[in-house]
């Protein structure tokens, strides 16, 4: 793969002033693709499960890195950058489904209409399936058009309202819309509008930024057609499927179809964490994140939130198997989060020398005391050992060279565990020991 000439693009609409995908490069790797026209957690805290690393800087590395990304990528915003990885990749995976006899017992008061498992030769769908049009006809009216408004901008140049459009799946009779996080991340208002032009205004239930995922709430008036979530544990390659969304944000039930092209592709982020999704070559853009992908019986077997673009590669889109978001799914409905992701309440920054010039240097030895290459504490909330500049060397005597490290390391410990971290301070080695705590975002909190 040549990254100096290709990205993933979550699919997600920006109609702000800065709506095209611009993207930016950290040495040779791609890091972020803007399009959605804003970022971060919707409750300002880092990704779920990125344990090692929220990218909060202080406030004099800020305003620098501020200003220098700003004419780098405009204000656009960003979720994940991904590149494909060997099936054995390192990192914290996620969106690995539940074993099927775990997958049931989630919900015992039916809350989600789930479908059995029905292993078939034929795929998910069975041997006996609808047309792409009786499909359409029976699911259309599950899939909804997604609104949001959101402020992007800094301190430096000011704040802006952008707006910016997904998709969404009907999930209850209630009103539950199943989407992805990065759709709704960070968004000031949500709106719905149903296949039949109702618009309501949504209320966010909760968003896991790790899988993807988010909940919103309509209080609707009349009723609603929701998908049944089929079991993308049966699905095979080759097996056909609907793709049904909000492509360029405007054109609202759009029906592209394809087939299943691989059932398990591991993509890496940025934060080294693999999220394993199903591929399709069914014709996906921005707008489509959020939407459906059905099954030839017409049960939701995923949702769309990635494709890779670049010049000459058509094709490849991404989603989020059903199986996997659906205990995500009912954490979420019953919770407003994802529980059991653990929280270092370290923030953390990449510090590479090799990649400044001298005078970057110069400031961050005088500034900062920071001499050498290394992963910087920015803030540590639960560990007062740690402090400011420290660099952290060792997890339990395991070395750490980067934050994607860190969360990696981190990931395989639970809630509750306690950790030694090896650090530095002024050249002089040290230990502290850290407790791990449970990820649990602010609008919960603050409820």
């Amino acid at each position: 793969m040549n990254n100096q000439n290709s990205h993933f693009d979550h699919d997600f609409y920006s109609n702000g002033t800065n709506g095209e995908n611009r993207s930016y490069q950290t040495g040779n790797t791609y890091e972020y693709v803007f399009s959605s026209g804003h970022h971060g957690a919707p409750d300002g805290k880092p990704p779920k499960g990125n344990g090692g690393g929220r990218r909060v800087l202080l406030s004099v590395v800020t305003v620098l890195l501020c200003v220098s990304l700003s004419f780098l990528a405009g204000f656009g915003g960003a979720y994940y950058a991904f590149r494909l990885v060997d099936a054995n990749a390192q990192g914290n995976t996620l969106n690995a489904a539940p074993s099927k006899n775990d997958l049931y017992s989630n919900d015992p008061e039916g809350l989600l209409d789930k479908a059995q498992s029905a292993a078939s030769v034929y795929g998910s769908a069975g041997e006996d399936v609808f047309s792409v049009s009786q499909v359409v006809k029976k699911v259309e009216d599950a899939v909804v058009v997604i609104d949001v408004t959101v402020t992007t901008g800094n301190s430096w140049f000011g704040s802006q309202t952008s707006t910016g459009a997904g998709s969404g799946v009907i999930i209850s009779q209630d009103g539950y819309i199943l989407t992805c996080h990065h759709v709704v991340d960070g968004a000031l208002s949500i709106t719905v509008t149903l296949n039949s032009g109702n618009r309501y205004e949504a209320a966010l239930v909760g968003s896991d930024s790790a899988s993807d995922l988010a909940v919103i709430k309509i209080e609707p008036k009349e009723a609603l057609t929701y998908a049944e979530q089929g079991c993308s544990a049966d699905l095979v390659a080759g097996e056909r499927v609907v793709a049904i969304g909000n492509p360029l944000g405007t054109l609202g039930g759009t029906v592209t179809d394809g087939i299943i092209s691989a059932l398990e592709r591991n993509i890496q982020t940025k934060d080294g964490n693999v999220m394993t999704l199903l591929q399709t070559n069914a014709a996906i853009n921005s707008g489509n994140s959020g939407g459906g992908l059905f099954n030839l019986d017409g049960k939701l077997i995923g949702i769309v939130n990635a494709k890779y673009a670049a010049e000459g590669v058509e094709g490849l889109a991404f989603a989020i198997p059903i199986d996997s978001a659906y205990t995500v799914q009912l954490d979420l409905i019953e919770y407003g989060y994802v529980r059991g992701v653990i929280d270092s309440g370290l923030d953390t920054m990449d510090i590479n020398f090799d990649n400044f010039t001298w005078t970057q240097q110069t400031q961050y030895k005088q500034k900062f005391g920071i001499h050498c290459s290394g992963v910087y504490v920015i803030s540590s909330e639960y560990c007062a050992e740690l402090e400011n500049a420290d660099r952290i060397i060792a997890i339990n005597g395991t070395a750490v060279n980067s934050s994607a490290e860190l969360t990696s390391l981190l990931s395989k410990y639970q809630v509750g565990d306690t950790v030694t971290v090896t650090a530095s301070r002024n050249a002089v080695e040290f230990t502290a020991t850290l407790t791990l705590r449970e990820y649990v975002p602010d609008y919960i909190e603050q409820k």
